[in-house]
Order: C-alpha cells, then structure tokens, then sequence
C-alpha cells in the first residue's frame, strides 16, 4: 500500500507542476492581452468627439459658444422681414445669463431667452431683420454680452434689391 500512495503522490506532484508551469508560461501572454486592453480603453474612451464643446470643469466660467456667428439671407426685396436664429452652448463649467444685445441699427430686433444657461445647455438669440429703404450689399452686427462679461458679436448679411433705386439708377443712363 505504501508504494501505490507514493506513486499517487508523484503524480499528483507531476501534475502540480506541469499546471505551474502551463499557467506561468501562459502568464506572460495573459499580462500582454490585459495591457494591450487596458491601454485600449484608455486611449479609446467610449466619448463621443466632441470637437471642443464639451462642458468644463465646475468651477471654470461659463463660455458662450455659438455654432456660427455669421448668417447669409442671399438676396432679400426691399421690405422683407427676416429672421435668423443663432444657435450657441455654455461650455463652460458655471452658468450664465444673456443681459445685453447691442445692434448696429434700427433694422434689427433681437429676442434672446433671460433664463439662466447651465452648463452644456443649448439656446438661442435670434435677430430679426427688416429690410425697409436698404439697398445693395449689406452687413448688420449685434453684440450679445452674458452676465459674466463674455461679448459675442453676430452678424447678418444680405443683398436687399430694392425696385425703386434701381429705377433711379436706369433713368439716370
């Protein structure tokens, strides 16, 4: 009997080792396939691109970012009324308030919400445009200013054909 439980013992201690070493030998393969995860996943995050948009840490200020800043009607008749919705993101990491639109001239109206913009949030300042006794090629600006200073100036264009300067312009030929 002692000698069967001997063998029994070898092998047993045969078999423990060739698993060591199947596991050891195996290991380094194992550590490769987990760092090249691992960096993977950290090179790669699953976060869409976000070209610069995304909100910034709570405790920096609220930035106004707007998609455009500039908006072409094309060509416009003397006395259309025109509208323009400008669509901006607080990428900032604070909220913020729209307080003040400036415009460059009687021509244009602009309607912006007063409600606090949190950070990532989206909205809108549209400027309305009459084009009333304008003529040729024409640029308009309005500033927006937020509650923490940050000043934005949009503008508007168009080419307003205006009937009746230009039959001044053909009689004087």
């Amino acid at each position: 009997m002692g000698t069967h439980s001997t063998s029994k013992l070898k092998v047993g201690k045969y078999l423990i080792f060739e698993i060591k070493n199947l596991i050891f030998s195996n290991l380094s393969v194992c550590i490769f396939i987990l760092a090249t995860l691992q960096f993977c996943c950290i090179s790669s995050p699953n976060k869409p691109v976000s070209k610069g948009l995304e909100p910034k840490a709570k405790n920096s200020p609220g930035r106004i970012v707007f998609n455009q800043e500039i908006h072409n009607f094309g060509t416009l008749i003397d006395g259309e009324i025109v509208s323009y919705s400008f669509v901006f993101r607080n990428t900032g990491g604070s909220s913020f308030r729209l307080v003040k639109g400036e415009k460059s001239c009687g021509c244009i109206e602009i309607q912006f919400n007063l409600n606090e913009i949190l950070p990532g949030d989206s909205s809108t300042v549209e400027l309305i445009y009459n084009s009333s006794d304008e003529w040729g090629n024409i640029i308009k600006e309005a500033v927006i200013e937020t509650s923490l200073g940050e000043r934005k100036e949009l503008q508007i264009g168009a080419y307003i054909d205006n009937k009746q300067i230009n039959n001044l312009l053909n009689t004087q030929k």
